[in-house]
Parts: C-alpha cells; structure tokens; sequence
C-alpha cells in the first residue's frame, strides 16, 4: 500500500500536464478559458454547498481535501492571458521560474544564517507557481515541436527504459521524506520535483506512443475517460463511504478496495454525465 501511495503522487503533476497538453491541441482561446473558470466556479459552489448541509463527515472529510487543485485550475485560466504570453516568450518563462527558485533558495540561506525558520514561500506557496509550471510544459508537449520529440523512437525507448527506475528512485525517495522533516525545504523540494517531472514525462511519453489494438480494450478506455475529472472530485467520499460497509483490515488483498472505489468512482461519474444538468458538477 505505501508503494501505491508514494507512486501515486505523480498523479497531481500528470493531470496539470495533460490540462495543458489538451489545452494545446484544442488551441483552447481565451474565451473558452473564461467558460472553463465559469465551470469551475460551478463544481466548486456545488459541491461545497451540499456538504455544508449534509452533516456526513466521512464525504466532507474527501471532498474539502480536493478544493486546492481545482481553484489551482481556476488561477491558470483566470492568468490565461499571462500564460499565452508566456507560451510566446519561453525562454522569458523559464528565467521567471528560475528566479522564484532562486529566490526560495535564498529564502533557506537566511533561515540557516540565522537560524530561524521562515514560513515565507515554500513549501506552503508553491501551489501558486508549481501547478502553473506543470501546466505550460504539458503545453509545449502539445505544440508540434513538442510533439515531434515525443514520437521520436529513441525519446519513446529511453522513456520506456527509465520509466521503473524512475519510480523505484521515487518510492524510496518519499519513503525517506516521510519519516524525515528537513528545515531547508527548498533542495528537498526541487529533488522531488525532479523526481515527479522525469516520472510524470516518461509517462506521457508511454502512453502518447501507446497504440491500442484490442476494441475492447478501446472501449473500456473510451467509457472511463471522460469520468476521470470526476473520478477524482468524488473517490475520496465515495472511499469513506465504502470503509463503513467494507472491512479494510480483513481483505484478502487489501488493493481489492481501490479497485472498488475507482470502479463505483467511474459509475457515479458516467450517470451524472448522462445529463447536461448533473454533468455541469462533474466535469469542466
């Protein structure tokens, strides 16, 4: 189990990644980037208003643990003017990512001169610039330069090579964070992003060279995929639920409950996109 969790990080920066990579492909305007924050805004208020009613901790408790990364989606769109003028002027793009680095670098400097901490900057603001910064590379994933690379047979093998040990690296890596808590946060962090991003592009990679032969195989993906926004929105409640009827401890194996929350996670999130109404709470 602590292999699944510590893995499933990537799952964060992945999704930032694929936003901006459909974003991309879509040549989503500014427009659609207003309608999209308009959707958000919707998900948000509704969800958040039925568990203010509704007194059942065990569904509060998943879903107020989801707020962050969809108003982090909201602050992309809503900066989406900034980010298409940062897609135009890249290397202007990577010199401001470089310099917050920089900065939060200093900032840990300081605090071991003088020997206090800071809670300036990292690691609790960086939300508000690192899930950007996923957002743009998964975009110039999706231009046709990036597209290029990614296709490319040696990029997609040494993808596929480094792909198992990049995770193992990663596993062992946020194994040892768990249980250790450093006071200079900004070293741990960059080593763990750069765990996260070489994972999350192998990744991408993979799958964006995957060719799905079997029509099976394409129509269960093709059923699932469009659920996944709401996947995630509602598999934390629908976890806490299923623990009251399911006894955890005693499972066979105990992944079975995974299983069965992502399987009753996809059906919830396919009936609700069944209606143009309920789909409005389900997807952006």
């Amino acid at each position: 189990m602590s292999v699944f969790y510590f893995l499933s990080l990537v799952s964060k920066p992945l999704f930032f990644m694929i936003i901006g990579y459909m974003d991309e492909v879509d040549k989503v305007t500014k427009q659609e980037a207003r309608l999209k924050i308009k959707s958000l805004l919707i998900m948000l208020v509704f969800w958040n208003l039925i568990f203010l009613f509704l007194n059942l901790d065990m569904i509060k408790k998943g879903y107020l643990l989801q707020n962050g990364i969809l108003f982090s989606v909201v602050i992309i769109y809503l900066l989406y003017p900034l980010v298409l003028k940062g897609m135009s002027h890249i290397k202007w793009t990577i010199l401001t990512f470089v310099a917050i680095i920089a900065v939060s670098l200093l900032v840990d400097v300081v605090n071991i001169v003088t020997h206090e901490h800071s809670n300036i900057f990292l690691p609790d603001y960086y939300s508000l610039w690192i899930w950007p910064a996923y957002y743009i590379f998964g975009r110039l994933l999706g231009t046709e330069r990036g597209g290029k690379v990614t296709k490319e047979q040696r990029v997609a093998l040494w993808a596929k090579v480094i792909l198992v040990p990049a995770a193992v690296s990663m596993y062992f890596y946020e194994q040892y964070l768990s249980t250790h808590a450093p006071k200079e946060t900004t070293p741990w962090f960059l080593l763990e992003h750069a765990h996260l991003v070489l994972l999350s592009l192998c990744l991408f990679i993979w799958f964006d060279n995957l060719v799905i032969r079997n029509n099976l195989v394409r129509h269960i993906v093709a059923f699932i995929s469009p659920a996944m926004v709401g996947v995630y929105i509602v598999h934390y409640s629908v976890f806490y639920f299923i623990t009251t009827l399911y006894d955890f401890n005693y499972a066979t194996l105990k992944f079975t409950l995974l299983i069965l929350v992502f399987l009753s996670s996809v059906i919830i999130s396919r009936l609700l996109l069944m209606n143009k109404f309920t789909s409005k709470f389900i997807t952006f």
